[in-house]
């Protein structure tokens, strides 16, 4: 089945290069690794909704540097 969305949510990696929405699963790290799961560098980048309420104010302030 093919993924048929048009616009996909920028995810935040940790400083341990996890998404920090799900930062158990070591399947959607290397999906980011990979580009299947697009990442963003800077926080004004970041759409993910989950990822953005748990990105403490110091991975913030990393973030914005």
């Amino acid at each position: 089945m093919a993924d048929r969305r048009t616009r996909r949510d920028r995810h935040a990696l940790d400083e341990d290069g996890m998404v920090v929405c799900n930062p158990r699963d070591r399947e959607a790290v290397h999906r980011a690794e990979q580009g299947d799961i697009p990442t963003a560098e800077r926080l004004e980048d970041v759409t993910c909704r989950k990822c953005l309420d748990r990105l403490t104010p110091e991975q913030r302030r990393a973030m914005r540097g």
